[in-house]
């Protein structure tokens, strides 16, 4: 029993690999540095929410008190899953090639600890970092309980989901690094795999046909979940924080079928399904590498060499045809050859043939009707001149020239108003007709709808925004990774070395991956532009076609003009800072897994503001639309979908339409464009500046 005991202590909790970790990683700066930085992050969220949020005031009851406490734990909760999510990715990444850049992967293997404690050892020790930011973040939760309205038991949960999140993370990670399939490329995948899942199971979420009916609200309102709640850990922490709109069906309300377990837990319950399938899985990540470590590390053949192998798939002999090289050689470089490898070019292609395709079916089934009411108008249907009305489904009448109208909007409420209202595709849901002297019928009154669409306008705005935002984040990503590893790869190989034994200065050097960067995602920059553009102009035809009153855009025009620098700058300002990183840094996993943080970890903050703001504001044109154009994902959010992330300023209860709103946010957006070029140009002539002196202090 001893024995046994021994064994299961040194497994863990006394494994050398996990000690050696947990007693360095105090002592580090960086690792100090981060901690102050996350929570400090955290700190300036709850003081940010308590001064933004309008129920914490003096003159406030308890409840109100209580409802905006709930409140801030509900932001605290999304910001601190979303950083776990961020974070996890960049501590666990390293191991897909850490031990072997280091070349201490076979010495580790040549010692006498066994293949679980090297396996678990690595995975701990990789966890630790992320597990100690979520231990030192629970005092501030438990402000939180000062107020009221937060249950113990959705802390527990919220922090249980963001841990489990963190370990399959960390499991798929080691997964990847023993069975050798991870290569540098791997890191940038294992990125791009996450931010894709969290993204595309959210959009899909949203769509009806995959909606599981909850319980009805205490006001009537109808509740769901979706077949992914479980599987996703933020709408799994959704269903934990309350969501009157969000809740799971109860086991007599489960579709027929499905009231068998494990189907019935995972509907009834998805956020406890979530964090035990996250732990299983995790184990069986784990076990697998664990039995197969040293015999995979003695064998020289990876998983890809052998499918080839078997597959027969073997390299031949290729001739090109010669290429015209710019002006700048190395932008040229870092344009081109990105871009014309056989696996980058597919994955481009697939980027922008996805991204395209996706907008114009958005476009199709927005433009369609699953079908024709049984009576409606068009637009060619009154005649003006005759004071004539053909009603599709019926006959023509007469209209009187006082005639009223009534069209019908559920969202923004009923209009009334005479016959240019009539100069649109709707349907007629009722009217009355008045007999004349001649004995001819003249409609007095007459009620419009809209006509029922394949996706209604809110649904189209909230899956353009989506596949926008997803769409730019995967830009980032891109941009982010080559430009992180642009210095460092030339430092590995020692092709920098024969560089700089040439005329070339810094100056032309660092302009030259600068630009070529950009060349290099100018292609992926238009795509989310495309998808806007498309609705802009079918939204100019449909306007220029109607005399329809208080016309609603999909996508606010000026986006076409707002977009492109916009996002062109932000990729720009990613590379310099991808750059700057890949200098600093001596090797390619620090430098990406830094650049990538700190990037992601800007626009986590430019978000959250911009959504405070948004949250303060009070529908007038306040601070949150003059500084939105510093936020990339706010002025995304507010030019593709308005309507629902400022509601009060482009509601139905503002007569003006937001008009100002639009002119700031114009306005802004270059302004913040000139600002991003500015910090651009200062960290690009301080690169050059400090060149020389960064490469020879890495030499020593």
């Amino acid at each position: 029993m001893l024995g046994v005991g021994n064994y299961f202590w040194r497994l863990i909790p006394g494994n050398p690999i996990l000690l050696r970790v947990v007693q360095t990683a105090g002592k580090r700066k960086r690792d100090l540095f981060i901690r102050s930085a996350y929570l400090g992050l955290l700190v300036f969220f709850v003081i940010f929410s308590l001064f933004t949020t309008q129920g914490v005031t003096s003159s406030q009851s308890l409840t109100d008190l209580s409802n905006a406490s709930r409140t801030i734990f509900r932001q605290m909760s999304y910001l601190q899953l979303g950083l776990v999510a961020l974070l996890a990715p960049i501590f666990t990444a390293g191991a897909i090639t850490q031990e072997k850049d280091s070349q201490t992967y076979d010495i580790l293997l040549s010692t006498p600890l066994s293949n679980a404690q090297i396996v678990l050892g690595s995975l701990m020790s990789r966890l630790f970092f992320v597990i100690a930011l979520l231990v030192s973040g629970i005092p501030i939760f438990s402000v939180t309980q000062i107020f009221g309205g937060v249950a113990i038991r959705s802390i527990v949960m919220s922090f249980a989901i963001a841990a489990a999140t963190a370990l399959v993370t960390g499991a798929l990670a080691m997964a990847i690094a023993t069975f050798k399939v991870g290569t540098r490329r791997t890191i940038f995948s294992f990125y791009l795999f996450i931010v894709i899942y969290l993204v595309g199971i959210w959009l899909l979420d949203k769509l009806p046909y995959f909606q599981v009916a909850g319980p009805k609200t205490a006001g009537g309102q109808a509740s769901h979940i979706s077949w992914f709640t479980g599987v996703h850990p933020f709408l799994a922490l959704r269903v934990v924080l309350g969501d009157p709109t969000y809740q799971p069906p109860d086991h007599g309300l489960l579709p027929q079928g499905t009231n068998v377990w494990p189907i019935n837990w995972y509907l009834t319950s998805p956020a406890s399904f979530y964090i035990s399938f996250t732990c299983l899985l995790s184990a069986l990540l784990v076990i697998p590498s664990i039995v197969m470590l040293r015999r995979l590390a003695q064998s020289t053949t990876t998983v890809r060499t052998w499918l080839l192998t078997r597959l027969r798939i073997v390299k031949s002999d290729r001739t090109r045809k010669p290429r015209t090289v710019w002006q700048n050689p190395i932008a040229w470089r870092e344009a081109k050859t990105k871009a014309s490898a056989a696996r980058a070019s597919a994955l481009r292609w697939a980027f922008i043939l996805a991204g395209a395709l996706g907008a114009i079916v958005l476009l199709v089934m927005y433009a369609s009707t699953p079908a024709l009411p049984g009576k409606y108008i068009t637009p060619n249907s009154f005649d003006p001149g005759s004071s004539t009305l053909f009603i599709h489904g019926d006959t023509t009448y007469g209209v009187r020239p006082d005639v009223q109208v009534t069209l019908i909007d559920e969202r923004q409420g009923n209009r009334t108003g005479g016959i240019e209202l009539l100069a649109g595709h709707f349907e007629v849901r009722s009217f009355t007709t008045k007999l004349t002297p001649r004995r001819t019928r003249q409609i007095d009154t007459i009620q419009l709808a809209e006509i029922p669409r394949r996706l209604s306008a809110s649904q189209v705005r909230s899956f353009l925004l989506g596949a926008v935002m997803l769409e730019f984040a995967v830009i980032l990503l891109i941009v982010t990774n080559a430009a992180a590893s642009t210095v460092t790869r030339e430092k590995e190989d020692g092709s920098l070395d024969l560089l700089l034994t040439t005329p070339i200065t810094s100056r032309y050097y660092i302009w030259g991956k600068l630009r070529g960067l950009v060349s290099f995602v100018l292609p992926l920059v238009a795509v989310p532009v495309f998808s806007v553009a498309i609705f802009v102009l079918y939204d100019l035809v449909r306007r220029l076609s109607s005399s329809q009153v208080n016309f609603q855009w999909i996508v606010f025009p000026e986006a076409i003009f707002v977009m492109p620098p916009t996002l062109v700058i932000v990729a720009a300002f990613a590379s310099i800072l991808g750059m700057q990183m890949s200098l600093r840094c001596r090797t390619t996993v620090r430098a990406v897994m830094s650049s990538v943080g700190i990037v992601a970890g800007i626009c986590a903050v430019l978000v959250g503001c911009g959504q405070g703001l948004l949250n303060a504001g009070r529908g007038g044109n306040g601070p949150e639309f003059i500084f939105s154009g510093f936020s990339p994902f706010t002025l995304l959010a507010l030019l593709i979908d308005p309507y629902a992330v400022a509601e009060r300023t482009f509601g139905p209860g503002n007569l003006s339409g937001g008009a100002e709103a639009r002119a700031l946010m114009f306005v802004s957006a270059f302004i913040s464009t000139a600002v991003y070029a500015a910090v651009v140009w200062g960290m690009y002539k301080s690169m050059v500046k400090n060149f020389d002196m960064t490469i020879r202090r890495q030499s020593r």
